[in-house]
């Protein structure tokens, strides 16, 4: 088995398996490796006056720094001042820098509400360079009694620190203290897309000199991951197939609603939970028990998988001291039986999405590999446990308090804009907030999420899996002392 490994028919297997990967990536993301909604984005936000009728003759604006590649849209926020308005209102957006119109739009006044955004849409965007001043100018054609407004917060709520940079708010050509009351959408350019073949290259590169480093440490004799790890899996499969039957059936054993669970359990717990919370945080979040229901797939598995894989060699005792298996293979047949809940859990999820409006895109074909990256780290945390677990049984109690407090520390039910800056950092940096922010891009936005998430559900999941294997190898020798 080792010598056919070894041979080239493997190796252009490998070779061909990476490249179907990043082919079918390049499909999913499409333009998104190239543009992304940018990051220098202007939100809305609340007014706190207006600079009373805006008639013929009269103008507001507001100069900001651009902080994006792309400008797809500029909103103003105008009132009518709850009448029927039969003028017009303006707005035109210009690059003050380099002195050249950039868009602009004439509005039926009789389109404005009381205190709502006016879009001026561009459609395909229109390139512009960031740090460059924009300038947003409104005027109307209204006389007194007929003109709309536009609002202002008399503090600057720019929320962009870079954009809100020599912002200046006019009134008539004169500087005003405040801000106006504007909004930006843009895109921004994304260096993979140019990048991407190139990296693509570089990445069959890097499998070939790991290919050749695993191969030659082979022929002496050396233990390998690549070879050794293929090795188990065509000598113990059939063993490892039956280890996660066996989990997995234990699981429902005298269950009446059996399998079933597994697509109930995450349901009850979204409606139970979306009853708790939705009066909470439903008027913040868009399509709240997709938020919810996505983000309790990912951790649940997490969490059961663990939690499975903790006492794997504990649990299987009997085995390990009357039969020679490798002993890693123990918690991750938890973790692969855990997965198969994952699977039938994601149908509700799926279910749930088209129900209440989600699309279902081309990015689905990157939730495979974020629920891999989800498995990987799963099964690297769960031999660290399994390890710690033989010699303190302790263990098991910690993780429940540690899961639970993991929980919590993660949005599941909350939005992200509530934490306290105190905490946003330490919430930010947990790696489940990557997996499900990842899972919700897909499923809630219909977009991939982007590659630096990518990047980075992949180092952390392989790291976390490293430090797993080194771990539980200098300690496996000492189970059989333990057990």
């Amino acid at each position: 088995m080792k010598r056919k490994l070894c041979d080239k028919k493997f190796f252009f297997s490998l070779e061909l398996i990476l490249f179907a990967f990043l082919g079918i990536f390049y499909f999913s993301c499409g333009q998104e490796l190239y543009v992304r909604e940018s990051d220098g984005n202007v939100d809305e936000f609340y007014a706190t006056n207006d600079v009373g009728e805006l008639t013929q003759g009269m103008s507001a604006a507001q100069i900001y720094t651009s902080q994006m590649d792309i400008i797809d849209a500029v909103g103003v926020m105008a009132s009518n001042y709850g009448r029927d308005l039969t003028s017009e209102f303006y707005i035109r957006c210009e690059d003050v820098t380099d002195g050249h119109l950039l868009a602009e739009q004439t509005f039926a006044a009789d389109t404005i509400g009381i205190n709502q955004y006016v879009y001026l849409q561009i459609p395909g965007g229109i390139e512009e360079k960031r740090g460059n001043q924009v300038k947003i100018t409104c005027a109307s054609s209204g006389m007194p009694g007929n003109a709309p407004t536009v609002l202002y917060n008399i503090e600057n709520k720019l929320e962009n620190e870079d954009a809100a940079r020599n912002a200046q708010m006019f009134i008539n050509d004169g500087a005003s203290a405040g801000t106006m009351c504007i909004a930006v959408k843009g895109r921004n350019y994304v260096w993979t897309g140019p990048n991407y073949w190139k990296l693509a290259l570089l990445a069959a590169s890097l499998l070939a000199v790991v290919y050749i480093m695993e191969a030659v440490r082979a022929k002496k004799g050396k233990a390998t991951f690549l070879f050794g790890g293929m090795y188990v899996w065509d000598k113990y499969r059939f063993l490892i197939r039956q280890l996660v039957q066996r989990d997995f059936k234990v699981r429902y054993k005298r269950s009446v609603l059996g399998v079933f669970w597994s697509f109930l359990n995450p349901l009850l717990m979204m409606t139970v939970q979306y009853i708790i919370f939705s009066q909470l945080f439903q008027s913040d979040i868009d399509n709240y028990p997709v938020y919810l229901l996505s983000g309790l797939v990912v951790f649940n598995f997490f969490q059961e998988g663990v939690g499975q894989a903790l006492g794997a060699i504990v649990g299987n005792a009997s085995l390990i001291t009357k039969v020679y298996i490798p002993k890693y293979i123990y918690p991750v047949t938890r973790v692969l039986s855990s997965a198969i809940n994952l699977l039938m859990s994601l149908i509700p999820l799926v279910i749930a999405a088209l129900i209440t409006g989600e699309q279902v895109t081309k990015s689905y074909l990157m939730l495979p590999y974020i629920l891999l990256c989800v498995m990987v780290f799963t099964t690297g945390l769960g031999m660290i446990l399994a390890a710690a677990m033989t010699f303190f049984r302790d263990i098991q109690f910690l993780w429940g308090i540690i899961s639970m407090l993991w929980m919590y520390l993660t949005p599941l039910f909350y939005p992200v804009s509530i934490i306290p800056d105190g905490f946003r950092t330490i919430v930010l940096n947990n790696p489940m907030y990557c997996f499900v922010g990842a899972v919700r891009s897909i499923v809630m936005e219909a977009v991939a999420p982007r590659p630096m998430v990518f990047c980075q559900c992949t180092l952390l999941a392989f790291a976390m899996l490293l430090v797993g294997c080194v771990i539980f190898k200098k300690t496996q020798d000492k189970f059989v002392f333990y057990i």
